[in-house]
């Protein structure tokens, strides 16, 4: 496993399990304007708290700010990340609502469903994936995320109380036997939901370059994109403040000789634009970059 790879999966959650069950059962019963209100004396609190992940924040947002970021700027990030996290509550209890969702290339998504029900789409830590599901409103079709579950184990614990079905209705990791039932899925007729910007477990990694640095993605995905005979995705979907969501979709259009190292780059690049048109967007708080001395 690289250095990279367990970083992230060794990261202490960014969560206290008691306050975040107080804000979730707040937000069931306040107006969502109030709960948000809480959340700046809390986004604050750990900014000072997590010195670590202030610097990782500001070492990514120098890679996509016209400006060298500032404080202010990490606490924007973090803000964001909160927030996102906040209106999880609300994506999974079903109150799609209180958001203005905007989408780009949906219907063509749509129309692709009738000939092609199986699909990959790839997404990252960016945004949103929850108002992937508002996607699927319409139960023509069906799309299941694969999540590693035993990662921020209190995230997940409250999040199956608020929405027992919606975990009922994933893919858990599970190493090499999830890409077998990836593929009865797809070949089913359910497209996949996958985060492709993070190293799973001790897999196996590609490197590419990101912003400026390098990282690792998991080679899997994009072996099994090479591999299996269903279209591909990426998607992305950015908050934009208040209670704007934007959801850009974008068919992957490989060339039959493509390798999976450029199929992975070819990700990284989606990724990359899209931080760099939303820097706050991309919520990965730990040293994702491969150092030199871990390269040799």
């Amino acid at each position: 496993m690289d250095k990279q790879n367990s970083n992230w999966q060794q990261e202490k959650e960014m969560s206290n399990g008691f306050w975040l069950g107080l804000i979730i059962n707040l937000a069931i019963k306040l107006p969502r304007w109030s709960i948000r209100l809480l959340l700046y004396p809390i986004v604050l609190f750990y900014v000072l708290i997590a010195p670590k992940k202030r610097q990782v924040s500001r070492h990514y947002l120098s890679q996509v700010l016209p400006v060298k970021p500032s404080i202010f700027h990490v606490y924007k990030h973090f803000f964001w990340f909160a927030a996102v996290l906040l209106d999880r509550v609300y994506f999974l209890t079903g109150k799609y609502d209180l958001f203005s969702i905007s989408y780009h290339h949906r219907q063509e998504v749509i129309d692709s469903f009738v000939k092609n029900p199986g699909q990959f789409f790839l997404s990252g830590h960016f945004g949103s994936v929850d108002a992937l599901k508002t996607q699927a409103m319409d139960k023509h079709y069906e799309i299941k995320p694969v999540i590693k579950l035993d990662h921020n184990q209190t995230v997940v614990n409250l999040m199956k109380q608020l929405n027992p079905e919606f975990y009922e209705n994933v893919i858990p990791y599970k190493g090499l036997e999830t890409t077998f039932e990836i593929y009865e899925n797809l070949k089913s007729g359910i497209s996949i939901a996958l985060l492709a910007d993070r190293p799973i477990a001790d897999s196996k990694t590609l490197l590419v370059d990101f912003l400026g640095d390098k990282i690792s993605l998991p080679a899997g995905i994009f072996e099994m994109v090479k591999r299996y005979p269903f279209p591909a995705n990426f998607f992305f979907s950015r908050y934009e403040g208040g209670n704007r969501y934007y959801v850009e979709y974008i068919k992957m259009k490989p060339n039959h000789d493509d390798t999976v190292q450029m199929i992975a780059q070819t990700f990284a690049d989606a990724l990359a634009l899209q931080c760099k048109k939303s820097p706050y967007n991309w919520f990965n708080f730990y040293p994702y970059w491969i150092e030199a001395s871990d390269e040799a």
